[in-house]
């Protein structure tokens, strides 16, 4: 008669069983990983793309209302810590508002940053209104058309003359330049 029964073969031994959940650890650790990986490229992403967006908008704007601009206008250059920052003044036909309105575009120093501001007054207000548009700006050049040439400080433009603005902004760890070039057309053919 015997104590004991042979042992069953069907089983898994301890090391089988150790090297599957170790193989199953890895498969996990890699998929969480690829995961992780594709959840920060997806906010790194989003991010980019709304500076961009913000960026974008705000050239478009610029554009739009040194179109509807009349009269003359002033352009001057400066340099923060050996960055660009010109300023664009003049008047201009607010839709919002439906008047003409006084506006000025500069670039202001906020604690060692470069953000984009716009001014703005309407007739009749004491004070003009100010926002800052797009913060952490890398250079704003603006430059007039004149005389066969671009320039960068212009004390009385004329409003028919072409006005280029660029913008340099840090984008996924470089650098993006934007550019666009307007003209009013205030009293001119649309």
């Amino acid at each position: 008669m015997r104590l004991f029964k042979p042992a069953d073969k069907g089983g898994f031994t301890l090391l089988e069983v150790l090297l599957a959940v170790l193989l199953v650890g890895v498969v996990l650790g890699a998929v969480y990983g690829t995961f992780n990986l594709v959840e920060r490229a997806k906010e790194g992403s989003s991010e980019s793309l709304l500076r961009l967006y913000e960026a974008r908008k705000t050239m478009d704007t610029m554009r739009r209302e040194i179109e509807a601009m009349q009269g003359p206008f002033e352009v001057a250059d400066r340099e923060f810590y050996g960055k660009q920052g010109s300023s664009i003044s003049f008047t201009g036909f607010s839709p919002q508002w439906g008047v003409f309105s006084k506006v000025a575009y500069s670039i202001v120093d906020e604690g060692g940053k470069l953000d984009l501001q716009k001014e703005f007054q309407l007739p009749g207000q004491a004070k003009p209104r100010t926002a800052i548009l797009l913060e952490n700006v890398e250079a704003f050049t603006v430059e007039v058309y004149t005389g066969g040439k671009w320039v960068k400080t212009l004390q009385s433009g004329g409003s028919g003359s072409p006005v280029r603005i660029t913008m340099k902004i840090p984008f996924k760890g470089s650098f993006l330049t934007l550019t666009e070039t307007a003209q009013s057309r205030i009293g001119g053919v649309l």
